[in-house]
C-alpha cells in the first residue's frame, strides 16, 4: 500500500513487511498520513528523479501520485504560496539514511517550480546557500 494508514496489520512486523515489500520493489518512499517515510535503497533506481517525474507533481495533491519527495515538497510550495508564509520540511534518520540526498530532492524539486516565477535566480541562490549548512548538519556528530 502507498500509506501505511490503510493496512490491515498497524503492528511493527505489518509495518516493517510492507516497507520490505515495497523496498524491494523499489519503492523507496511510503508515506504514513502526511508524513513520507523513505528507506534507502544504496542504489541508484532508474526513473525515480528528474523533470519527467517532476512534471507529474506539480500542483498534485498527495494521493494523485506514487509517494515522493516531490509529494512533500509541491506541499510545502504550494502552502507557501497560498498562505504567503514560510514553509518547513522536516527530514530526519540515523547516520546514512539518506538525509542529505533527500534535501538535495526536495530543494530541486522546489528549484524546478521557481524557474517558472519571476524569482528564479534569488530562489535559487538561497536553496544552493543552505547546503553548506545542511552539510554541516550531516557531519555533526552527537555526544552523550
Amino acid at each position: 500500500v502507498n500509506d501505511l494508514v490503510m493496512l490491515d496489520d498497524l503492528s511493527e512486523r505489518g509495518i516493517l513487511q510492507s516497507l520490505s515489500r515495497r523496498h524491494g520493489s523499489d519503492e523507496i518512499y511510503t508515506y504514513i498520513g502526511e508524513t513520507l517515510i523513505s528507506v534507502n535503497p544504496y542504489k541508484q533506481i532508474g526513473g525515480l528523479y528528474g523533470t519527467s517525474v517532476m512534471k507529474k507533481y506539480i500542483s498534485k495533491k498527495d494521493y494523485q501520485n506514487a509517494p515522493h519527495a516531490y509529494a512533500i515538497a509541491e506541499r510545502a510550495y504550494r502552502n507557501m504560496q497560498l498562505q504567503s508564509a514560510n514553509e518547513c520540511i522536516v527530514i530526519t534518520g540515523e547516520s546514512g539514511s539518506g538525509k542529505t540526498e533527500a534535501s538535495k530532492v526536495c530543494m530541486n524539486y522546489i528549484a524546478f517550480l521557481a524557474s517558472k516565477s519571476k524569482q528564479v535566480q534569488r530562489v535559487k541562490e538561497q536553496l544552493l546557500e543552505t547546503n553548506p549548512l545542511l552539510e554541516a548538519f550531516g557531519n555533526a556528530k552527537t555526544r552523550r
